[in-house]
């Protein structure tokens, strides 16, 4: 594993690399095949096609001849490299990917816990090393809670001429990780096993560390007290600490940083489970009702995920089919929800019916497949969203004088606003005034945005807010969910700064952020003496009783750098949705590809899916 040169704390940098951006993408289009269900029933595991867009193009050109050609074919893709246009991922369940977004965060907090009690107990050598290194005390394990899913819509993907449409309050979501990289509770005491953070670590009693500030009592009067008492000591040997402090930092980042880098790529690299295979024969494939919903983890490194690299992907499912009537009704509502929001907020009204109608005709696609043929409850569920659409969209149909005359039941209505959308678009298309159909609004904007978008742009557009789901609910509304990883360069301090939630202002919120920050300083711990001088008669005699100060036990020296500075590349995770047809985003290079050491780390995925996967 790689080793990466920690750059100085900078305290005023706060700050992370935002993740690949749209120039820095290898344009792959979402593909998704018709048959993904069909796959299942022939013993071969669901998936979906990517086409990398550059390698399409030039394969739709043809093979070039360079005796016919005039340049010689100088500015051409050699012709192999064109036909390799096409890529399958097989589908991983949401399920499985939350488990492995839970483990990602359950290393970093392995990370920061070394990182530490590796710097606390060397500086604090010997006390902190007899108590958690020879004695071993220790707190309770490191059980990250189970990671929500929060879908991402990357500004970046977006099409400009939408983006420029929306107001400052669209919801964009934010990465799952953003926050995460934190201990659930911190304790004083660690939550790693002494082997974690003691290694090559023993007992050291010498150079002495300090002299201890003290204060003389007479006749319980104090009559001196050392300079600082007793917050300082008299002497401290600031040399030996931050000498302790920087060796301790040093075998962090030169044993336990690529630790955390190989084993967050070996969580991120392994098939879950190990033989995928194997699960295959376990599905009941003879009949769609009985898929259900098996945890599978399939990645596919897209050049890996390192810093420099691209990502690790998994397109997910929640489940093969829906199982649950109840589910599927919200999922659906929610899906309308997100698709009207975005185009109410940026569209016209034509453009809010266009919306309808694709609504409409996607339910009707999913509640005619065979996917959810004989579930019971299906036909109550598919008859109120019907009921509810019936009443949303008459109220649409009465803004646009081209639709006033469309009536009757619903499917009467869709089929006459269809064929005057149809109309409309004809005449925008072909350069006619539409204001007379329009309601006196012009629509002179073009169907399609700045880039390259099928369909109704806007709509389509609106899918990358839209949640994960099963397979015939992304068939039938033409999309499906990625799960993504990749590591960002951050400069910020442990526990980080920035994860205080300025959204929630209450007492508990701050209380836990101050503790988190407060409990994980570097501090040299040391103890101050009361010198208490009495006369006593034994016949008379004067005793002098060293004890403990009233003001406390121990005291606490900071020690630079005070915090513990993080400058170096960490694992993020998230959730995007992506229209069918669109571009994946955050991705570079070839998928199945690795770079530099992560070549070792896992098994060749393509070899292991194609049994999977059928190539």
């Amino acid at each position: 594993m790689r080793r990466l040169i920690v750059l100085p704390f900078l305290a005023l940098a706060l700050a992370s690399s935002p993740g690949p951006q749209y120039p820095d993408w290898t344009q792959y289009l979402l593909s998704a095949p018709d048959y993904r269900l069909d796959q299942v029933l022939k013993v071969r595991w669901p998936y979906v096609e990517v086409l990398r867009k550059d390698r399409l193009r030039e394969y739709q050109r043809g093979p070039c001849d360079p005796a016919k050609d005039p340049g010689g074919c100088r500015d051409r893709m050699p012709w192999p490299q064109a036909q390799a246009h096409e890529f399958r991922l097989p589908l991983s369940s949401l399920e499985a990917t939350r488990e492995v977004a839970r483990d990602l965060r359950k290393a970093w907090q392995r990370f920061e816990e070394r990182y530490y009690w590796r710097v606390i107990t060397e500086l604090n050598n010997p006390a902190f090393w007899f108590a958690y290194c020879a004695v071993g005390l220790k707190g309770p394990d490191l059980m990250p809670s189970a990671e929500l899913v929060d879908i991402l819509v990357p500004s970046e993907a977006l099409d400009p001429a939408l983006k420029d449409k929306l107001p400052a309050d669209t919801n964009w979501g934010k990465w799952a990780s953003a926050g995460k990289h934190r201990l659930e509770n911190y304790y004083p005491v660690p939550q790693i096993p002494r082997e974690d953070f003691c290694d090559d670590l023993g007992m050291n009693l010498l150079p002495i560390m300090y002299i201890p500030g003290f204060k003389i009592l007479i006749q319980g009067q104090e009559i001196f007290r050392t300079p600082g008492y007793p917050s300082r000591p008299l002497w401290f040997n600031e040399a030996e600490a931050n000498a302790r402090v920087e060796r301790a930092m040093q075998h962090v980042w030169e044993r336990y940083y690529p630790q955390y880098l190989e084993e967050t790529s070996r969580i991120l690299l392994t098939p879950r489970p190990s033989d995928p295979a194997s699960f295959l024969s376990s599905l009941g494939l003879t009949d769609y009702r009985n898929l259900g919903a098996p945890k599978v983890y399939l990645p596919v490194p897209w050049q890996g995920h390192l810093l420099g690299g691209g990502a690790v992907v998994a397109p997910v499912y929640t489940e093969l089919v829906p199982r649950d009537p109840r589910r599927l009704e919200n999922e659906l509502r929610q899906i309308n929800f997100w698709m009207h929001y975005v185009v109410n907020k940026a569209g016209s009204e034509l453009e809010k019916l266009y919306a309808y109608v694709h609504f409409y005709r996607a339910l009707e696609r999913l509640f005619n497949s065979k996917a959810v043929f004989g579930i019971p409850g299906m036909d109550a569920v598919k008859a109120a969203l019907r009921s509810f659409l019936d009443r949303a969209v008459r109220i649409t149909l009465g803004a646009i004088p081209a639709t006033r005359a469309c009536t009757g039941d619903l499917d009467a209505v869709m089929s006459c606003a269809t064929r005057a959308l149809m109309g409309v678009d004809a005449l925008i298309k072909a350069g006619k005034d539409v204001a007379y159909l329009t309601g006196g609004k012009p629509m002179g904007e073009p169907i399609k945005g700045e880039r390259e978008s099928p369909g109704l742009w806007k709509f389509e557009e609106a899918k990358r807010w839209l949640p994960p789901s099963s397979l015939p609910v992304y068939e039938a509304f033409g999309y499906t969910t990625f799960f993504q990883a990749m590591n960002l360069l951050e400069v910020t301090n442990i526990p980080d700064m920035r994860n205080l939630d300025l959204s929630k202002v209450d007492l508990g919120n701050w209380a836990g952020f101050a503790w988190s920050q407060l409990s994980r300083l570097i501090v040299y711990w040391h103890v101050p003496i009361t010198v208490d001088i009495r006369v006593e008669y034994c016949p008379p005699c004067v005793l002098a009783y060293p004890s403990l100060p009233l003001e406390g036990p121990a005291q606490p020296l900071g020690v630079p750098p005070y915090t513990l500075p993080f400058a170096a590349e960490r694992t993020h995770w998230r959730w995007v949705s992506v229209p069918e047809g669109y571009e994946i985003p955050g991705v570079r290079g070839t998928p199945y590809r690795v770079l530099g050491d992560l070549g070792g780390i896992g098994p060749d995925l393509s070899l292991l899916y194609r049994p999977l996967i059928g190539r």
